[in-house]
């Protein structure tokens, strides 16, 4: 069994900026054992008004990065 999700993580403060990192875990699960790896995706940058993402990884699809911001 194969599993992947994005997940949002704990965010942390800098003035006044929130700074919240997404994730990706992967999961392979099979009759020898299971194991587990996460993987840095993006961080979402939230400052009063303004909404923005930086990806950590290629990505040439913005609508995928929209998504990814929407998860905030």
């Amino acid at each position: 069994m194969k599993n992947q999700e994005i997940k949002v993580g704990k965010p942390f403060t800098i003035e006044n900026r929130v700074f919240y990192p997404l994730v990706k875990i992967f999961h392979l699960k099979h009759p020898n054992g299971e194991f587990y790896s996460l993987s840095p995706v993006a961080i979402v940058v939230v400052e009063e008004e303004l909404k923005y993402i930086l990806p950590l990884e290629e990505c040439d699809d913005p609508e995928k990065l929209e998504t990814l911001m929407d998860m905030v």
